[in-house]
């Protein structure tokens, strides 16, 4: 997968080191060695950072699939059952009714829809899409910090790894002379403080052996616990050292035009803030978008049941009752029987009730914004105070950017010349502790000389050392800046 690493020297450093380490050839010790490939897998991982920014993105499909969700209507279904004690007034009938307990029930759909809010929906989604881009950014740049971290700490054990190396030689040198200074005072040929000084210079080497070997570490277990691995395993930890020819020197270009423009195009960190100004603008639009009316519309079925609810049970009775008596002749009586139909009333059955009592409504409605306490006026102040400031620090990331790079550059000259001159040195100290060595094995000079003549060898060596290492990562750099692709997953 190619990954696009901050625009920082430090971690240009750190991308050189990772090809390095990714190109060395594999030794017997492959399985306990860890390459800087490896740590880097290893990492994105089990790095929080990265967890954090993959949590990032799905946060953001998420908003993107809500955004969506906002142009489609909602549904929502409803029911309900209960009993009315006492006196109460029947939901259907609208009737006053007394019972000990009157069951009811109610089924309902309903659904409703936005027609117009001011164009929000479609902005809130092209906010939602942006921010799955910047949130992309944001792990990129995740990844590339722990890059930079891991590589850091990776490279500070190699070079760690070479002073004890460096000390190592040092001391067998100087056993040597301890060796050759005890034959000749043993034969008379030279006094004994000649030999205290010199293994005075062994217990110093010694010292300095057991100082390096702590220092290498104290810096593998700085990667040991970056890579969230156990302590214990610092004894045991090794890694994948750099070949010579992996420190070759790479042609720097003329100017760092070139690296400038690719850069501005594509790092994280500018498309990052290129999508923040989108979204300000985003923002500005939605809040303009409180000044216009909003249109609902929504849509309701139901149907209910009551137990309250009565209707005729089969057909009606006729029943005879004697109104009065009507007496004719002053002395004959007659009855006056009068008929009704009696109707015997039963709750109406569930299922009638269902049927009967199903009701649609349909509405539309409008709110038009007249005065809000300034709020929109507000928020419309607020979002364009944002676009600006995002705009301010866009500004800001590339005048940094360029800054790195063209800062860069000078640091890629200055080191061409440095390890030139480094190399230089270390030749003529090379040449001048030959002499040296000879001189005080044959007599003609003393221990002190010998001494500094060794320092100055030892200091040559550590600043050739570094200042290969220093070219070879800031030549890389301005590769880096200008898109030169490095796969190392």
């Amino acid at each position: 997968m190619l990954r696009r690493f901050p625009a920082t020297p430090a971690l240009a450093f750190a991308f050189f080191v990772l090809a390095l380490c990714t190109i060395i050839p594999q030794s017997g010790h492959a399985q306990k060695s860890w390459s800087l490939q490896r740590c880097l897998d290893h990492a994105f991982e089990h790095n929080i950072q990265i967890k954090l920014g993959q949590l990032g993105e799905v946060s953001a499909d998420i908003s993107t699939q809500t955004a969506v969700g906002a142009f489609l209507p909602n549904i929502n279904a409803n029911i309900s059952h209960g009993y009315n004690f006492g006196r109460t007034i029947d939901p259907f009938t609208n009737q006053f009714v007394e019972s000990s307990a009157i069951r009811s029930n109610s089924f309902g759909l309903s659904t409703g829809l936005l027609l117009f809010n001011g164009f929000q929906n479609h902005l809130n989604l092209q906010r939602a899409k942006l921010a799955q881009l910047s949130a992309l950014s944001a792990l990129e740049i995740a990844e590339n910090n722990v890059v930079l971290t891991i590589a850091g700490a990776y490279l500070n054990v190699l070079f760690q790894e070479e002073f004890v190396r460096l000390a190592v030689i040092n001391r067998d040198a100087t056993a040597r002379q301890v060796e050759r200074m005890e034959s000749l005072v043993n034969a008379g040929a030279a006094a004994a403080f000649e030999l205290y000084d010199v293994e005075a210079q062994l217990a110093a080497d010694d010292a300095n052996i057991v100082g390096t070997q702590n220092a290498l570490n104290l810096a593998k277990l700085n990667l040991v616990q970056m890579l969230q691995l156990p302590a214990a395993e610092v004894n045991s930890f090794q890694v994948v050292r750099p070949s010579d020819e992996d420190l070759q020197r790479n042609n720097l270009p003329p100017n760092p035009k070139a690296a400038v423009g690719y850069a501005l195009a594509s790092f994280p960190e500018i498309l990052q803030a290129q999508y923040q100004v989108e979204d300000a603008g985003i923002g500005l639009n939605i809040a303009k978008s409180g000044r216009y009316p909003r249109v609902f519309a929504s849509y309701n079925i139901g149907t209910g049941y009551s137990g309250a609810s009565r209707s005729i049970d089969g057909e009606p009775l006729t029943e005879e009752f004697v109104l009065g008596s009507l007496v004719v002749d002053d002395s004959t009586a007659y009855d006056l029987v009068a008929q009704q139909e009696v109707y015997q009333f039963i709750t109406t059955p569930f299922s009638d009730q269902v049927n009967q009592n199903y009701n649609q409504s349909v509405f539309f409605s409008m709110s038009i914004p007249i005065f809000n306490n300034f709020g929109v006026k507000s928020s419309v102040e607020q979002a364009e105070v944002n676009v600006l400031r995002r705009q301010y620090q866009l500004e800001q990331v590339r005048q940094t950017l360029t800054t790195n790079i063209e800062s860069a550059w000078a640091d890629a000259s200055a080191a061409s010349q440095n390890t030139v001159a480094q190399e230089a040195a270390l030749v003529a100290s090379e040449r001048a502790f030959k002499n040296t060595e000879q001189r005080y094995e044959a007599g003609a000079s003393t221990a002190i000389d010998y001494a500094d003549a060794r320092t100055r060898l030892d200091n040559a060596r550590v600043n050739t050392l570094r200042s290969k290492y220093d070219l070879a990562f800031k030549s890389r750099i301005l590769d880096f800046y200008m898109g030169k692709p490095l796969t190392f997953r």
